[in-house]
């Protein structure tokens, strides 16, 4: 949601608090985003997905993609942590570099269940 400050958080654990928040926003307003998809989603009988924070999003680029696990591609990922009112934290699963973009950029979503 670009220009509207909704408090995250970047820290491991952190991820699903920051869905829950960004959802709420999103409802209020009537929008959908990424956060929203991973809310929605049914995978496997699971209904608990959410929105990794960027630290969570770091340890998979780390611990998974690096290591040519769980089936990423090389794209620009989204994170739950706000930069700014307009900005949110992504990761380049290409390079692993992270920064922010503008909240309505089109990016790739990674759901998960408890980090």
């Amino acid at each position: 949601m670009r220009g509207k400050n909704i408090t995250t958080d970047v820290v491991l654990g952190s991820g699903k608090q920051n869905t829950k928040a960004i959802a709420a926003a999103l409802e209020n307003g009537g929008e959908i985003g990424a956060a929203m998809l991973c809310v929605d989603i049914e995978i496997g009988g699971y209904k608990d997905w959410f929105l990794p924070s960027k630290a969570e999003l770091n340890l998979m680029y780390r611990n998974l993609a690096l290591k040519n696990l769980g089936s990423f591609k090389g794209e620009l990922y989204w994170s739950s942590s706000q930069a700014n009112n307009y900005e949110a934290w992504r990761q380049d699963f290409e390079d692993g570099e992270q920064s922010s973009n503008y909240k309505d950029y089109s990016r790739s979503v990674r759901a998960i269940r408890q980090f």
